[in-house]
């Protein structure tokens, strides 16, 4: 007769004398327990176990335990039994019974049959869930958790070296915070701000955590008319202008520490070399200013590259000649750049392209127009010389037309116009061709008369609402796909914001009441700092 399952073996079997291991292996396998204990459900299998608790059952012992039953225990697993119960049947328990006559066993031995049933279920269940573990769903990842990001977006503001200038500024919302360069000082401005007789360069911040700031220096003489736009400092960046005669270059380090600065001049034959350009130390709160002239002054086309090995700057040129004054504010390097836009009946149209790479660089200049997006004659193909600034006259090809400039090519280049109208003459950086959503807001200051004027150089059509601050009516307009539109500026605008459906580009052309004067103001993506941000963290990473 075979033996019971859970049951010691009948006397006759041969492994019958080796009792005891064999009540060492049943206990182990966890299949008998005191009759006075309750049964306890296995745990589920962990993915680690303390060294403590190595007897633990696994997969592989119970999967292997049946064909065990009756050989005796490996001497290397027998532990101390001697306060466990004993495995075998009762003393007065018989061994075993015949089918026809069923035992008269005690009613202890009743418990054991039960709880013997529930080891059996309970390991079964234990097997399932083991088995089953694959199939449990993850655990709901935990509620999305906050990561400190900014809380400011700061600008410098530069001033002209020699001269005053003011100062206009605007916050998206609340008040600002200013000062001034060389000084420890912070005052609280109101959220638009007007500050005449300014001749040291400001830093602009919003006082509002989650705000923005925008704004420029404005310069106004009886024939000029000068507009530098306040900029968040860089690492890399280029200053274009029209040659280095009459020309500074300013270098502000608005931060705590000193930076260190290598500037690169090119020119139409290539990179022009000189003392003092690199491994320059702008000590930390200073502006260094870098007289152009005296390496250039010669050339009609000069790009200036700063770069920073340590911190980050802010760089602007300033341009004061009988013929014209400006402001050159800086620009970036890409592929594809965008001329936002370049006024009717403009009696000059330089673009100053730098190719600051090793090898020849071939772009194509295209026009966006009032009546499509088209390439410029005689300019669907222009090649730029490495490690050069090229000027390109684009006036005659432009034909007086009120259009946006777009440049684009498989290397990186940079790029600034020279707009030349009411006698006197205005840089307009380029900035890159941006389909992003942030460029479907942009803001400005109004720095005075003239016009603004909007740029679509994509392929959808933009419906555009134009909003001119306090006490201002709003204006709608719609631009086609690769068009310009262009509207006034109404009288007592201070500032102005444009929402449309479709990244633009756009600049305000401003002109000097009652007298000559040109500058251009360009829009910029209302860019908000955000104190946090929502992130889902996945729960499959860990914690």
């Amino acid at each position: 007769m075979n033996p019971r399952r859970g049951m010691p073996p009948e006397p006759d079997d041969p492994f019958s004398n080796d009792e005891t291991d064999l009540e060492k292996s049943a206990i182990r396998r966890g299949l008998w327990l005191d009759e006075s204990q309750e049964v306890v459900a296995p745990r589920r299998a962990s993915r680690a176990l303390p060294d403590d608790q190595d007897d633990e059952p696994t997969l592989s012992s119970i999967d292997l335990a049946p064909s065990r039953r009756g050989e005796p225990a490996d001497e290397a697993d027998e532990e101390p039994a001697a306060d466990l119960p004993p495995a075998g049947p009762a003393p007065h328990s018989p061994a075993s019974t015949s089918p026809d006559q069923a035992p008269e066993t005690p009613a202890g031995d009743d418990d054991g049959s039960r709880w013997r049933l529930r080891v059996v279920a309970a390991t079964l269940l234990g097997l399932g869930a083991a088995f089953g573990l694959g199939a449990i769903p993850a655990e709901p990842a935990p509620l999305a958790q906050t990561i400190p990001l900014i809380t400011a977006i700061s600008r410098i503001c530069p001033a002209p070296n020699g001269a005053e200038s003011t100062l206009l500024a605007a916050s998206l919302e609340g008040d600002i915070q200013l000062r001034t360069i060389g000084e420890s000082g912070t005052s609280a401005e109101p959220g638009w701000l007007q500050l005449p007789g300014r001749t040291q360069p400001v830093i602009i911040s919003p006082a509002v955590q989650e705000s923005g700031v925008t704004g420029g220096s404005l310069l106004s003489s009886d024939r000029q008319l000068w507009w530098g736009a306040c900029r968040a400092p860089l690492d890399d960046q280029y200053v274009q202008v029209p040659g280095g005669a009459n020309a500074d270059l300013l270098i502000i380090n608005s931060e705590s520490t000193d930076a260190l600065v290598d500037v690169t001049l090119s020119g139409p034959d290539g990179e022009i070399v000189g003392d003092g350009l690199r491994g320059i130390t702008i000590p930390a709160d200073s502006q260094r200013v870098i007289d152009l002239g005296s390496f250039a002054d010669d050339v009609d086309a000069l790009g200036a590259r700063i770069r920073t090995s340590l911190g980050r700057v802010s760089a602007v040129a300033q341009i004061a000649r009988d013929d014209g004054g400006d402001f050159a504010t800086s620009t970036v390097q890409s592929t594809g750049l965008i001329i936002a836009a370049v006024p009717a009946d403009a009696s000059g149209t330089v673009v100053l392209l730098t190719n600051p790479g090793t090898s020849r660089a071939v772009v194509q200049i295209e026009a966006v127009s009032e009546a499509g997006r088209y390439a410029l004659p005689g300019f669907e193909s222009v090649t730029l010389d490495a490690q050069r600034t090229t000027a390109v006259d684009l006036t005659d090809a432009i034909g007086g037309l009120p259009v946006s400039v777009v440049i684009s090519g498989r290397d990186l280049i940079a790029a600034s116009a020279v707009v030349t109208t009411n006698g006197d003459l205005g840089i307009e950086p380029a900035q890159v061709v941006d389909e992003s959503v942030a460029a479907n807001d942009l803001v400005a200051v109004v720095p005075g008369p003239g016009r603004l004027q909007l740029a679509n150089p994509g392929d959808q059509e933009s419906l555009i609402v134009i909003d001119w601050g306090e006490d201002q009516a709003e204006a709608t307009t719609t631009a086609s796909a690769g068009t310009v539109v262009s509207v006034p500026i109404p009288e007592g605008a201070e500032t102005v914001r444009v929402t449309s459906t479709a990244p633009l580009s756009a600049a305000l052309l401003l002109s000097a009441q009652g007298r000559s004067g040109f500058a251009i103001a360009q829009l910029e993506p209302a860019a908000r700092t955000q104190a946090s941000m929502p992130v889902e963290i996945d729960a499959g990473l860990g914690g």
